[in-house]
């Protein structure tokens, strides 16, 4: 059951995420991880006995074996579309006309066997065994048998056959999830040998080896920890990584949509909130807007005190330690900062825009960023807010405003 939530929560994960970025490979390994964690929610012992006395009795253990031929097809189909020369609309349809009999055919056989046997109640993750001796058990378990190996070699020998050419950087930590992936299809293999063994001694008179059934299991629980694993590990690190940046852009958030609550886009329901590429993708956009609602304040008078410190500082000999020559000082940075910031107080003292004649700033130091730096440009914009430099640049833009108006 814990491992049915855990990989059911990924998969529902993948299908949000699967929802906004409209890629089938996504799609495909949303599935794959909702697929199994069916399975093991339907070898649950409560589970397995409900379903059977609301239907027929281990109706699970052909429900385990078909949802298990489907999740190995969507991972099959998932590793196709993995390798950029086969999933073109030719390679596809080639793979489908070959494949899908197979995966369906196995599926009609199986579900044909069970429904001509006569069976009554069997312990969850025994029913193989406990029936060794239904010829129809028999030949189900053979056509899953057959069915799954022939599948499952397929599916790893393409993911031993990756390449990404011209992305020597992504593919090498794909080929690791992928080797994950790979080892969790080949653990079901495990779980079939083990239960093919039980069934074998079973029908040979050595009623002992029938419970070495439930022990298959352990192989599938390997397995899915390790698809779990190999989907996941690029995932969960970029989830944590959106989550830490958009955390680091709400004080920026809210100095530039502060006084400007226009620019803040309508509530989103909490399932949808739950995507973290989304959550973050609508912080920068109001993050922009909020800086576009302060451009009636901006000035060029804080940039320039930025610069002043920094030249300032880099011209003595000691340089003063966790100021701007800290790693992560970036001028630019820095100075889009100061001016928002300094913008946003100006905002909330006085309604009208004050910057005099001349000092009128017309665009953002880091306005011209592309798409793809933008993130990390506003990122690195909102860690400088608290820095020293940036308050006294701030401070300083302050001064000489207030000895213009006395002047």
């Amino acid at each position: 059951m814990i491992i049915a939530t855990a990989t059911g929560t990924l998969g529902i994960g993948k299908a949000m995420s699967a929802r906004h970025e409209k890629e089938l490979t996504l799609w495909l390994t949303s599935s794959v991880l909702l697929f199994a964690a069916a399975i093991f929610l339907l070898a649950t012992p409560v589970v397995y006995r409900a379903v059977g006395a609301i239907t027929s009795p281990n109706l699970s253990g052909l429900l385990v074996p078909v949802a298990t031929l489907a999740c190995v097809a969507h991972a099959h189909w998932l590793t196709q579309l993995w390798q950029p020369d086969r999933r073109t609309q030719v390679a596809l349809r080639r793979a489908a006309m070959i494949w899908g009999p197979v995966y369906g055919g196995a599926i009609v056989l199986m579900v044909g066997l069970y429904a001509t046997a006569d069976l009554g109640p069997a312990a969850p993750l025994r029913f193989a065994a406990a029936y060794a001796h239904v010829p129809q058990v028999v030949a189900f378990q053979l056509v899953y048998t057959v069915a799954l190996i022939t599948t499952v070699v397929a599916t790893v020998r393409q993911c031993r056959a990756l390449a990404l050419p011209g992305r020597p950087d992504f593919a090498g930590e794909l080929k690791k999830s992928v080797g994950f992936f790979a080892l969790a299809l080949g653990f079901d293999l495990v779980n079939v040998a083990i239960t093919l063994t039980a069934m074998v001694g079973v029908a040979t008179g050595h009623a002992g080896l029938g419970d070495i059934a439930e022990t298959a299991w352990l192989a599938t629980i390997c397995s899915c920890i390790a698809a779990n694993w190999g989907l996941g590990r690029m995932v969960v690190p970029t989830l944590l990584e959106e989550f830490r940046d958009d955390r680091v852009l709400e004080p920026l958030w809210k100095t530039v949509t502060d006084g400007a609550p226009g620019v803040i886009l309508a509530p989103r329901s909490w399932w949808n909130r739950l995507n973290t590429r989304v959550t973050l993708g609508r912080r920068i956009t109001e993050v922009r807007d909020g800086e576009k609602h302060l451009s009636p304040w901006w000035s060029v008078v804080p940039g320039l005190a930025v610069e002043y410190f920094a030249n300032e500082v880099t011209s003595q000999e000691d340089r003063v330690p966790g100021d701007q020559h800290d790693q992560a000082w970036d001028l630019v940075a820095a100075k889009d900062a100061a001016t928002l910031l300094y913008a946003a107080q100006l905002r909330r003292r006085i309604a009208a825009p004050t910057p005099q004649q001349g000092e009128r700033l017309m665009k953002l130091p880091g306005m011209d960023v592309s798409i793809s730096e933008e993130r990390a440009h506003l990122v690195r914009v909102a860690r400088h807010l608290t820095h020293p430099t940036v308050l006294q640049a701030v401070k300083l833009a302050h001064a000489k405003a207030a000895s213009t108006v006395q002047g």
